[in-house]
């Protein structure tokens, strides 16, 4: 799959900022959906660390699955409330 310009390797700073931000969410109101967005951004953490994108753990098949269809819907792995215009917010950097 081809993805947009929000998956590129993170910083440990953005990683963690990122886990941190799920980690709030899911103590908010805790979910399996929650937790995989957790497992994913560890994921996003070791993939940064190692200089690649993403390295696929344990639980993240829940995110993973949201991220393809978020794609195929509009072009970005963020959810909708962090699109810019309707546009993902890397292509709108360029």
């Amino acid at each position: 799959m081809q993805w947009c310009g929000c998956m590129r390797p993170q910083t440990p700073r953005e990683a963690l900022r990122d886990i941190w931000g799920e980690v709030r969410e899911f103590v908010a109101e805790p979910s399996w959906d929650e937790a995989s967005d957790i497992a994913y951004g560890i994921g996003r953490l070791l993939g940064g660390l190692r200089g690649r994108v993403y390295v696929a753990v344990p639980g993240d098949g829940r995110h993973v699955t949201k991220i393809q269809a978020r794609m195929r819907e509009y072009g970005c792995i963020r959810s909708k409330r962090h699109l810019r215009d309707g546009a993902c917010p890397a292509q709108r950097r360029e």
